[in-house]
């Protein structure tokens, strides 16, 4: 799971907040994924992160109008490529459990505001 996931990373991204290039984990899946996969469930038993993954380099992102005004600009946060690698297999993980549960009819493939749309996305909390 771990390899795939690795394939299917963008490799034209620059190297985010821990400097690894996607590129390079292109190049050595093969040998980076077992131990990733070791890292990412030992992190999950033990409940927690490297405090590495836990960084973000916050990016102001143009919107659109005046590029003079503040407000014309969204923040992003850039994570640890190997961070967004476990991210990606829990979400996979949790929707095809949720699916094969009949505990959402998520459409896992589309964006938020269209499973608002079909009435499949909520807001907890509020």
């Amino acid at each position: 799971m771990v390899a795939r996931k690795i394939t299917d990373i963008k490799d034209n991204k620059s190297p985010e907040v821990d400097g690894i290039p996607p590129k390079l984990l292109l190049e050595i899946v093969e040998q980076i994924s077992i131990l990733l996969a070791t890292v990412f469930n030992l992190s999950l038993e033990e409940g927690v992160v490297p405090l590495e993954w836990k960084e973000a380099n916050i990016i102001p992102l143009f919107k659109k109008g005046s590029s003079n005004k503040s407000e014309n600009y969204r923040p992003v946060s850039l994570i640890s490529v190997i961070c967004k690698l476990l991210e990606r297999l829990i979400k996979d993980r949790l929707v095809d459990f949720l699916v094969k549960n009949n505990i959402s009819t998520w459409v896992s493939k589309r964006s938020c505001l269209i499973n608002v749309f079909f009435g499949r996305c909520h807001k907890v909390g509020r």
